[in-house]
């Protein structure tokens, strides 16, 4: 997990101190992103809903509770534009094989070649998977399984009770390892 910045420069954000700001940004550009791509998987479309999300939070910044994480609220932002984005793209049914192909994450030490190779294939095809489960089912896996967020900040980010969280969890999980076993992977 990102470590949280300091309540001095949220403070300073809320007064519209500009160079607050671009600490702020600066300190969680790269994690936003990151999320945003795991969720959208194309680099144009995360960046996009980055810069969104930012532009979000300096209009909103006077209304967020210094009591609370910065980070949920910048997840639950992020999380939410994403989650329009797919259903907006999944309305135009421009979700394609390339989208997929494109897909490249690192998420893996470099331990042995050979088992990292294969651990990387087996992640590419998860994350493509995941890529086809329902908008609401890839997001709860997403954060769940790929962020390791607790189910408790998941729902606070989604707005959705526990019970819901894990039960999206548990069709995406079911759904993807129906999809493993298909092909013979586990």
């Amino acid at each position: 997990m990102v470590q949280q910045i300091s309540r001095e420069i949220i403070s300073r954000c809320k007064l519209k101190d500009l160079v607050a700001f671009q600490k702020l940004v600066e300190h969680y550009q790269s994690f936003a992103y990151t999320l945003a791509f795991r969720l959208v998987c194309n680099d144009d479309d995360a960046k996009d809903v980055v810069q969104e999300s930012f532009i979000r939070i300096w209009k909103h910044i006077p209304e967020f509770d210094s009591n609370n994480q910065f980070s949920t609220w910048l997840f639950k932002i992020v999380t939410n534009l994403c989650y329009d984005h797919l259903k907006s793209k999944k309305r135009r049914n421009s979700l394609s094989i390339d989208d997929l192909k494109s897909t490249a994450f690192n998420f893996l030490s470099d331990k042995d070649l050979e088992e990292n190779f294969v651990n990387q294939n087996l992640i590419q095809v998860i994350e493509s998977l995941a890529n086809q489960l329902t908008p609401k089912q890839r997001i709860v896996f997403i954060l769940r399984d790929l962020q390791d967020l607790e189910t408790d900040e998941i729902a606070d980010i989604l707005n959705m009770d526990a019970g819901k969280i894990k039960s999206n969890l548990y069709y995406a999980r079911q759904n993807i390892r129906m999809q493993l076993e298909k092909m013979n992977l586990i």
